[in-house]
């Protein structure tokens, strides 16, 4: 009985699926029999190579495509003289099975659009088998080869019935399994959103209720004070007019009673909710971590399109090169995996063409003949971290120089002022590329903007590492699933908006007088390293009020990280950190600048996620003066330090990091000097001293007694940076009083910082 069209589509969506996998397992067995393996691994390959064509024959007979089925049959009889030992695998043999898997791949793209492959196309695929087949007949097998005699050839083989694809009782899986509709899981993840939108719905309730409860309890606590004079009166009302009070003492009397009602009541409400939220989020969770497993696939699925395509390119352009890959087993979203293809095709393109060089050139550079390229995975908290390496020749940045000037991107006068990262930075810049000549695969530049672009469709981000004549790496971070995000809510000119979690860094609140400035922008020092202090409100173009603020307030601060660009941005105040789902802002509004999406709170609130590379790019486009602080301080000034030692040379060292920290310096040249400064003061103290030990006339720990016992000055911390490392002389010098003891011998100038900021508050 002819099958209806409904029932032909289906089941050629599902022999499309299947032929994928089957597909995939002879490029993965092909390619690891090219490398010849041990004798055992080798058999087991072959046998599930043989399997896959075996199947592709029988399943492609059930859904009538003779051309899939004519390809996998010849494929299978070829694997069975192989399996057999009546022929032996050499270099022709693997492109000849290889490009028949193209073929039936293409074959299958077009007959999912209608077509037909012509008939010329497949005639030379079965030749080159043929040939190739011919030509070694009577070649011997190698060494290492484990022939199976009992094995039946694809001729023998039992064929199936007409219809059925052929069932193999070995690749029968225990596990049920069944293939679900990327539209399906959509549909539940945004049934997600709703659920997650009524727990935070509940949360709030829940909140509400508990306030409720503690009014009520103030409410009773008030009754218990005022009950004594209650009572007091209501002996006495004797004495007074009965008509007007007792009508009042009998409505206390009442209350009294309907208060500790109502104290039960809000009790037994509370405890129901609290037992229901917390079922709510444990439900809530399930399902959530649920929906996100089956979003998840193991990167492996995309990694293992690469050994192929490698393998390939570098055969065309006569380079020796060998793919690693590691973390196939790291799952990421599949939406995810899906927008990482062409990124890393791009960049492994990239690697084959540009990177790694010809053997010979390898040989005289004193490299081996055969070039490496790693792909490595790995899951880092809540990101997935993507590493591709290459040991190559390296970036050019003299030609990614010339390259920009050519194309007017920057003139050759401002290029000869960028660091080595600003540069390398350009090859993400669309159209700019290196490459001398136009090729089918690309130059360096070619197709970056489009790994970048990607990345950050996925709320991703990408940095670069090039050594000359080393290599190069690039390291991916994406997050692993896009199914919900925690964000960070903030306050913003008297706006809500989020900021993905996984760019948090750290939150902090600066003092305003610890506000720097470097070339006349505002800066702060966190972990001893000097960051651009921003406002969000003047990024976002949002009307923010100045304010005067006195020298002791702080400010709020998130700094926000991507890849290693990190930047500090003030806000108007933390709220919380929440799970939501993220909602794409619709077709009108696919990209709007530094908007990722939005979400919907608990009390219904609309939300905006903040995109953190379109920030970090909006203030790469403008000065960071124009984004600096709308504050103005009264009176603030800067910490002071006292820097005491006898060597110009680490006093001016010092100094010099001191003053990059946004700290007033004062140095003296011995203790002495240093203790004199101190007393004579104009203005009183100074906030801290950093001592040396050593020095004429009064040395470092006789200048830590005097200041510490000295009631006016006692307060006062004191670092001491010494080359005395001895116990005995961290003993003493804490003994004298000293609030820190940093080596010289491991100096390190965040330690430095770091220490001085934990001491002056």
């Amino acid at each position: 009985m002819p099958l209806s069209d409904r029932m032909l589509k289906e089941l050629m969506t599902t022999f499309q699926g299947e032929l994928q996998e089957h597909l995939s397992t002879l490029n993965k067995g092909l390619l690891a029999l090219e490398k010849n393996p041990a004798p055992d691994e080798r058999a087991n390959l072959l046998s599930e190579v043989f399997r896959a064509a075996h199947s592709i024959k029988g399943a492609a007979r059930a859904v009538n495509l003779k051309d899939i089925e004519t390809m996998a049959h010849r494929s299978e009889d070829f694997l069975a003289k192989i399996r057999n030992g009546n022929l032996c695998f050499t270099p022709e043999h693997f492109d000849a099975l290889l490009k028949t898997v193209d073929a039936i791949s293409n074959a299958m793209t077009a007959h999912l659009r209608g077509e037909q492959i012509p008939d010329h196309f497949m005639t030379t695929v079965l030749d080159r088998l043929d040939d190739t087949s011919s030509s070694c007949s009577s070649a011997v097998m190698p060494s290492n080869s484990n022939p199976s005699p009992a094995t039946p050839t694809a001729a023998a083989s039992p064929e199936p019935a007409i219809g059925q694809p052929p069932i193999d009782p070995s690749a029968i899986q225990t596990d049920e399994t069944i293939r679900v509709r990327t539209a399906k899981l959509d549909a539940l993840m945004d049934g997600l959103g709703e659920l997650l939108v009524m727990q935070m719905r509940m949360e709030k309730l829940l909140a509400q209720t508990k306030a409720l409860q503690e009014r009520t309890l103030r409410w009773q606590k008030n009754w218990r004070k005022a009950l004594p004079y209650y009572n007091r009166l209501r002996r006495n009302h004797l004495k007074v007019d009965k008509t007007h009070l007792s009508p009042l003492l009998d409505f206390l009397e009442s209350n009294e009673q309907k208060l500790k009602a109502l104290g039960t009541d809000h009790k037994t409400l509370l405890d129901h909710l609290t037992i229901d939220c917390n079922h709510l989020q444990i439900v809530t969770d399930d399902l959530q971590n649920g929906i996100r497993s089956v979003r998840m696939l193991p990167i492996g699925t995309l990694f293992d399109l690469f050994p192929r395509m490698v393998r390939d390119l570098a055969h065309s352009q006569s380079k020796d090169i060998v793919l690693e890959v590691q973390g196939q087993e790291a799952e990421v979203d599949r939406q995810a995996l899906e927008l990482m293809k062409d990124p890393l095709t791009h960049l492994l393109r990239n690697a084959v063409d540009h990177g790694i060089e010809p053997p010979e050139e390898r040989l005289a550079a004193g490299k081996p003949r055969q070039g490496t390229i790693r792909l490595f995975a790995e899951q880092r908290g809540n990101s997935l971290v993507l590493t591709l390496s290459d040991d190559g020749r390296g970036i050019n940045l003299d030609a990614v120089r010339r390259a920009a000037t050519g194309r007017g991107l920057f003139p050759p006068e401002k290029m000869a002022g960028l660091s080595e990262r600003e540069v390398l930075e350009m090859i993400f810049y669309s159209g700019l590329s290196t490459a001398e000549q136009t090729t089918d695969l690309s130059g360096r530049g070619v197709g970056m903007d489009v790994v970048r672009k990607n990345l950050e469709q996925i709320h991703g981000s990408i940095d670069v590492e090039t050594k000359p004549h080393i290599g190069t790496t690039f390291v991916m971070s994406l997050p692993l699933t896009l199914a919900t995000s925690k964000v960070l809510l903030v306050r913003v000119a008297g706006e809500t908006v989020a900021l993905p979690m996984m760019n948090v860094e750290r939150i902090l609140h600066v003092n305003v007088v610890r506000i720097g400035s470097i070339e006349g922008y505002p800066v702060i020092y966190a972990e001893g390293r000097p960051l651009p202090l921003v406002s969000l409100a003047n990024v976002l173009k949002l009307p923010e009020a100045e304010k005067a603020l006195p020298p002791d307030a702080k400010i709020p601060v998130v700094i926000l990280s991507v890849a290693e660009k990190r930047i500090a941005l003030r806000v108007g105040g933390f709220l919380s950190t929440q799970q939501v789902v993220m909602k794409s802002l619709g077709a009108q509004l696919r990209r709007v600048q530094n908007i990722a999406g939005a979400a919907i709170l608990g009390d219904g609130q609309l939300v905006t996620i903040l995109n953190v590379s379109d920030l970090m790019k909006s203030l790469q486009a403008k000065s960071f003066a124009s984004f600096g602080p709308s504050i103005i301080t009264k009176e603030a000034r800067r910490w002071r330090v006292l820097l005491a030692d006898d060597s110009i040379t680490t006093r001016t060292l010092e100094k010099h990091i001191l003053e990059n920290a946004g700290y007033e310096v004062f140095t003296a040249a011995d203790g002495q000097e240093a203790w004199e400064l101190i007393r004579s003061s104009e203005e009183g103290l100074v906030d801290l001293v950093v001592s040396d030990i050593n020095m004429p006339r009064m040395d470092g720990f006789v200048l830590t007694q005097s200041v510490k016992g000295n009631s006016q000055y006692a307060h006062v911390p004191i670092i001491l940076v010494t080359s005395l490392d001895s116990p005995q002389d961290r003993l003493h010098g804490m003994e004298a009083g000293a609030d820190a003891y940093i080596v010289k011998s491991t100096f390190d100038q965040r330690e430095l910082l770091e220490t001085i900021e934990r001491l002056i508050k």
